[in-house]
């Protein structure tokens, strides 16, 4: 079985239960329903999940838990290790559209449940700046810097998410149901290349010395024919910034 294969039979019950919800509405929706949409008892279904608002957010758990994990695998410096742990959760929900658009109702319905994605967003982050600043050669001393490219890069992929989970489904291609539409594989690689620009961006101050490279100074100065070498070097010096 596939790694992905393996991902959508994680996340089967999580679908069903969150498709209940956006289709009968969070308070009409009774656990013994959710539980019987996923397929087990309603015992089950509270060891599995403890609660409605937790079945919502049930596949994120296991992502986070896939982030942490190519984190510490990882052997790419921790700036682009953090892109690729960003794009993870992106194709996740591309892989899932149907229970992320469903959930994305759901947010917008039940102010409770908008505020335990702030939760969840802030835990990515958390994790990607734990290993950005794990990894940083001075040992956190440009923690700051850490700061912001850890949520620039959960805010550059949360524009990416919500642009996408308001568009309207696009239809999948031969590959078959369970893959990314051509469309969605475009915003993916869109989002990579916006990524690894930031990446590009934040590197040389967050790994190479906390300075950004200087650009060559140019400089132009104008002498007279027979000017001998040494008047040459003084008048270079005395254009200098």
């Amino acid at each position: 079985m596939t790694a992905n294969a393996e991902s959508r039979n994680a996340d089967d019950p999580v679908a069903a239960a969150i498709g209940l919800l956006a289709r009968q509405g969070f308070d009409a929706t009774s656990v013994e329903g959710l539980a019987e949409a996923a397929g087990m008892s309603r015992s089950t279904f509270f060891r599995k999940f403890g609660s409605k608002e937790d079945v919502v957010f049930a596949d994120h758990e296991r992502i986070l838990g896939q982030v942490n994990a190519l984190l510490a695998d990882s052997t790419q410096d921790p700036l682009a290790a953090v892109c690729d742990a960003a794009l993870l959760v992106f194709n996740h929900h591309l892989r899932n559209p149907e229970p992320s658009r469903a959930r994305y109702r759901l947010l917008q319905a039940v102010p409770s449940l908008r505020d335990r994605e702030l939760v969840t967003s802030h835990r990515y982050e958390r994790a990607f700046l734990r290993h950005v600043t794990d990894k940083m050669p001075d040992g956190g001393a440009q923690g700051h810097a850490a700061v912001a490219f850890a949520a620039s890069v959960v805010a550059v992929h949360n524009a990416f998410l919500r642009e996408w989970l308001r568009s309207d489904p696009e239809a999948v291609d031969a590959a078959g149901a369970n893959d990314a539409a051509p469309g969605d594989r475009r915003r993916a690689a869109s989002l990579a290349t916006e990524l690894h620009a930031l990446s590009r961006l934040f590197r040389p101050l967050l790994l190479g010395g906390g300075r950004a490279p200087q650009q060559p100074t140019v400089v132009v100065t104008v002498l007279a024919d027979a000017a001998d070498k040494e008047a040459i070097a003084q008048a270079v010096r005395d254009a200098l910034p």
